[in-house]
């Protein structure tokens, strides 16, 4: 039985599909996630015998994890080995947080041809294009 001739939007709507769904598999590589951000620090003691008195020798490196609670920057000073652990899990998020706003991104676009095709105008939200991100 032949297939009726899809419609642009019907057209867009199915690739969109398969972006989404390649997307979603996406999701399934992410690890484990931790909120924040990592900083390496050098510093110096201000000791003026000391090898840290020449800028480019100072005492470091020193690794500094920093998240938000409560409304406040919380930080902790951590190990070497504990940050290669948090720089993979804050790699992870960031991820994470790429993939999910690709997904709402095919999604608006999905939301946009399936009213176009039913005739309807669009009512979604408009997502923010210059990098700010929603207050959900």
């Amino acid at each position: 039985m032949p297939r009726a001739r899809l419609s642009d939007h019907q057209r867009r709507l199915e690739s969109l599909a398969a972006d989404y769904q390649e997307a979603k598999a996406r999701l399934a590589e992410v690890g484990f996630t931790c909120e924040g951000s990592l900083v390496e620090r050098y510093t110096s003691c201000h000791n003026p015998n000391c090898r840290c008195a020449d800028p480019a020798q100072r005492h470091g490196p020193y690794w500094q994890l920093s998240w938000k609670e409560g409304g406040r920057t919380v930080s902790r000073i951590i190990s070497g080995e504990e940050a290669q652990l948090y720089r993979q899990w804050i790699a992870n998020r960031r991820h994470l947080e790429a993939v999910l706003a690709l997904m709402r991104d095919i999604s608006r676009h999905a939301a946009e041809h399936a009213t176009a095709e039913a005739g309807h105008p669009f009512h979604g939200p408009a997502r923010p294009r210059d990098g700010r991100r929603s207050s959900s």
